[in-house]
């Protein structure tokens, strides 16, 4: 057996801009789902909505599905991506802000 020396990590704290998705629209970035069949009217996998109240993103790993909910991320880059709200909530925390006048 091989003796590996684990270490722990903490995420760097950092601010991220986000917003959360509920329809088509929303954002920019998230365009309408189109399914093979044309149609939306297949259950998603994830959130057992119909396919047509989804979205699809493009990310820097490839694209991906927008389930309504989910929270899109920009990234340090500028990039964006979805998060589910269970994840999202559990890994960030709201910043409060005063306007400016």
């Amino acid at each position: 057996m091989i003796k590996v020396n684990k270490m722990k990590y903490r995420k760097k704290p950092i601010e991220i801009e986000a917003i959360k998705w509920n329809k088509y629209k929303d954002h920019s970035a998230v365009r309408h789902f189109r399914d093979s069949k044309g149609a939306g009217e297949s259950l998603c996998k994830i959130c057992n909505k119909k396919m047509y109240f989804h979205g699809w993103i493009k990310t820097l790993e490839g694209g991906h599905i927008v389930c309504p909910g989910d929270y899109i991320i920009t990234g340090i880059k500028g990039e964006f991506y979805p998060c589910k709200p269970d994840i999202f909530e559990k890994t960030y925390e709201k910043l409060y802000t005063k306007e400016k006048k």
